[in-house]
């Protein structure tokens, strides 16, 4: 107050009033942590950025199609990798820093896609295979090498997403031609349908919690993220953006909700539900933050 002394005296002798204080500036957006991610160039490859690095690192370079990135703890990233023609890819893992890189799946002729690390137990990747002749989600267990078919529905079953404890996937599939939010142990059985909607319901990701799913669904007419209990229950709308796409939600691991957002031109960057701000990064697909170890 000392310093606005003078300003107040003049400014009373003179009938006015005090100039505000100058604005603050806003704190710079907090970084969520490391992010794998593709992005295309001549063909699609894995890209890793964290708080400290102004530029991402590039961590594959092959005439392939490298994308789908699922990273664990900062160390590990499984990810799929594409021939240069067809689809019948295989699930691959590398190290953060692009060593080391082994073909896991070994299916030539069979399309494995959409890898997801267990949360407690870096060996353990659940993924969609052809392997049955019908896309169901398996398990791979790399320290035997034993592979479990999880579903066997007979139609898609993609891109699951672990709840924190490692026992259960939520995964989004085709039931009776129409895509749905499901549930499953990591020891196969029953599933569950989370959501029932004539809408398209697809890409569910667990928040670290454990208390909430998000997922992608076009039922209020374009395509949104909406977010949802863990028991399906209490469905809500958390876009809401009728000229822009959101897709691929993530979260990162303090909690916080992030998805793909894009018009119909221009482009796409991932945007930060908790605090309403983007990230530029050039995102193609699915991307990952570095999820802890349960």
């Amino acid at each position: 107050m000392r310093r606005w002394l003078p300003l107040l005296v003049v400014f009373a002798a003179c009938g006015g009033s005090p100039p505000p204080p100058p604005p603050r500036e806003p704190p710079p957006p907090r970084w969520p942590g490391p992010i794998a991610y593709a992005a295309e160039d001549a063909g699609l490859d894995i890209y890793v950025k964290d708080s400290s690095s102004t530029n991402p690192r590039r961590l594959t370079d092959s005439p392939r199609d490298e994308f789908s990135p699922s990273f664990y703890a900062g160390r590990l990233i499984a990810y799929r990798m594409n021939p240069p023609r067809g689809d019948e890819g295989d699930i691959w893992l590398m190290d953060a820093t692009g060593a080391h890189k082994r073909n896991l799946t070994r299916s030539p002729g069979v399309a494995d896609w959409s890898p997801a690390i267990a949360p407690n137990h870096p060996r353990r990747i659940a993924y969609m295979s052809m392997a049955s002749g019908s896309p169901e989600l398996w398990l791979i267990d790399l320290g035997t090498g034993r592979r479990t078919q999880l579903t066997d529905a007979g139609e898609l079953s993609e891109y699951p997403s672990w709840k924190s404890s490692g026992r259960e996937l939520v995964f989004g599939g085709t039931r009776g031609g129409n895509f749905e939010i499901l549930r499953i142990s990591a020891r196969g059985g029953p599933e569950r349908n989370l959501t029932n909607h004539p809408a398209r319901d697809q890409w569910p990701a667990w928040s670290p919690d454990a208390k909430r799913i998000a997922f992608m669904s076009d039922r209020d007419g374009g395509e949104d993220v909406f977010v949802m209990r863990a028991d399906g229950t209490g469905v809500r709308n958390v876009s809401r953006t009728p000229s822009l796409s959101e897709s691929h939600p993530a979260w990162t691991p303090d909690g916080r909700l992030t998805f793909l957002q894009h018009g119909e031109s221009g482009p796409v960057h991932i945007r930060v539900h908790d605090g309403g701000y983007d990230l530029q990064i050039d995102a193609v697909f699915v991307y990952s933050w570095a999820r802890r170890p349960a």
